[in-house]
C-alpha cells in the first residue's frame, strides 16, 4: 500500500488538484524544496557514479579477464542498440504525432524557485566516471587492497546517504515539479498526450525482445516461443515485486533452462542484471524524447544523440543500487544531452517509477535474451571454467 509507485501517485494526485487552489507565493515554496532536493542528488551523484563503478571494476579480480571483458562487451553492444532502437522508433511515430508547445499553454506567471542551496559538486559525473574508470583499473592490476576498501567504504556511505538525504523524500521531490507545471496549466495535456506514447514505448520494448530471444535461436520460432515461456516465472516474479535482486533466484532457473549452461548462467545473470536493462534503455529514451517534441523542441540530430549514447552506456555501470537508481542517475544524462528542463526531467523520473513493474519485467526478460546470445558466443569457454564458478561468481 506505501509503495514508492504508490506514493508518486498520490503526490501527484494531490499536486494536481491542489494546483489551481494555491497562490503563486505557495507553489513557489514547494517548487523551491524540489529543487533544494535536487541540488542534494546532483551533490551526491559524482560519489555514487565513482564508487559504484570503481567498484565493479575491481571485482573482476583480474581473472578471466577477457572472458568477462567479452560479455560486458556484449552488454555495452546491446545498451547502444536498445537505445538507438528507441531513437528509431521516435523519428519514424513521432512525427506522425501532434506536437503541444507547453509554453503555449502555460500561465502569464512562471515559478521560480526562491532559493538556492549555496553548494557545488566537487566532481562533475562524467568526470567521476572518468576517476573510477581510471582507479578501478588500477586497482584490479595491481590487487591494491587498500584501493578496494577505501571504494567499498565510500560506496556504503554515498548508498546510505542517498537513502537517507533523497530516496524517502522522492514524493516530495515530484510534488513541487509536478506542481508546479500543474499551476502553470501544462499538467491535464501532458497526461493525456502521454498515453500513446506509454504503449509505443511497451509495443517497442516486447518487439525488441522478441528480435533477440529469435536471433538467440536461430530463427527457428517454435524455439523461440519456447524460451519465452520458460522466461515467464521470471518475467512474472519481476512484475509482481519489482525487484530484479529479489526476482533473481528464479531467473536462474529460468536462463538455465534455456541455456542449458550452469556456469555461464551464473555469472552472466547476476552480473549485468544492473548494467544491462532493456526496458529502462528504450522506455527512458522514449519518455525524453516525446517529452521534449511536447515541450515544442525538435528531436535531437544524430551527432546531439550519439553523445547521449555515450553518457547513456558509460553511466549504466555506475547503478546505484537504491529504489529507481538506474533513473536517478541517468536524469543528468538526459537533461544535458537531450536538453530537457528540470520540470520535465522530474516527469519523466515520475512516469518511469509509475511503470516500474513492466520496466523490472522487460529488465529481466531482457537479460534472460542476452545470457542465450552470449551462450551462443561463450559457451566453450564457460563450461571450460564450470568447475571455478565461484570465480566467476566474483
Amino acid at each position: 500500500m506505501f509503495s514508492l509507485p504508490v506514493r508518486l501517485v498520490v503526490a501527484m494526485v494531490i499536486a494536481f488538484f491542489l494546483s489551481s487552489q494555491l497562490d503563486a507565493s505557495t507553489v513557489s515554496i514547494f517548487y523551491t524544496i524540489s529543487v533544494f532536493l535536487k541540488d542534494i542528488l546532483m551533490l551526491l551523484l559524482p560519489f555514487v557514479v565513482f564508487s559504484y563503478l570503481c567498484s565493479a571494476i575491481l571485482k573482476l579480480q583480474g581473472q578471466a579477464t577477457s572472458l568477462i571483458l567479452g560479455v560486458f562487451g556484449l552488454v555495452i553492444i546491446s545498451n547502444i542498440i536498445n537505445v538507438f532502437t528507441a531513437y528509431g522508433a521516435s523519428y519514424a511515430l513521432f512525427s506522425f504525432l501532434k506536437p503541444i508547445s507547453l509554453e503555449a499553454i502555460k500561465n502569464q506567471s512562471s515559478i521560480e524557485a526562491l532559493w538556492r542551496a549555496p553548494i557545488s559538486a566537487i566532481l562533475t559525473a562524467d568526470k567521476a566516471m572518468l576517476l573510477g574508470l581510471i582507479i578501478g583499473f588500477i586497482g584490479n592490476i595491481t590487487g591494491a587492497r587498500l584501493i578496494t576498501q577505501v571504494v567499498d567504504k565510500l560506496k556504503y556511505w554515498t548508498t546510505l546517504a542517498l537513502n537517507i538525504t533523497f530516496i524517502p523524500f522522492l514524493p516530495v521531490y515530484i510534488f513541487g515539479f509536478v506542481l508546479k507545471i500543474g499551476f502553470e496549466g501544462a499538467l491535464g495535456t501532458l497526461a493525456t498526450a502521454y498515453a500513446p506514447v506509454f504503449f509505443l514505448s511497451l509495443f517497442t520494448i516486447q518487439a525488441y525482445l522478441f528480435f533477440w530471444y529469435a536471433v538467440s535461436c536461430n530463427g527457428n520460432l517454435k524455439e523461440t516461443f519456447k524460451a519465452i515461456r520458460n522466461m515467464f516465472p521470471a518475467w512474472l516474479t519481476g512484475f509482481s515485486t519489482m525487484s530484479s535482486a529479489a526476482t533473481l533466484p528464479i531467473t536462474l532457473k529460468c536462463v538455465e533452462k534455456n541455456t542449458g549452461n550452469a556456469a555461464l548462467t551464473n555469472f552472466v545473470v547476476p552480473a549485468t542484471a544492473n548494467v544491462h536493462m532493456v526496458g529502462d534503455g528504450i522506455n527512458i529514451t522514449l519518455t525524453a524524447l516525446a517529452l521534449l517534441v511536447m515541450s515544442g523542441t525538435p528531436l535531437p540530430g544524430f551527432t546531439a544523440f550519439l553523445a547521449y549514447v555515450g553518457a547513456y552506456v558509460i553511466t549504466k555501470f555506475s547503478g546505484s543500487g537504491v529504489p529507481g537508481g538506474g533513473m536517478i542517475i541517468l536524469l543528468p544524462v538526459v537533461e544535458k544531452h537531450l536538453g530537457l528542463s528540470s520540470e520535465l526531467c522530474s516527469l519523466v523520473a515520475t512516469l518511469y517509477i509509475l511503470q516500474d513493474s513492466l520496466m523490472t519485467a522487460s529488465n529481466i526478460a531482457g537479460n534472460g535474451a542476452l545470457a542465450m546470445v552470449a551462450n551462443k558466443l561463450f559457451a566453450k569457454r564457460f563450461t571450460s571454467l564450470g568447475q571455478n564458478e565461484e570465480l566467476l561468481r566474483a
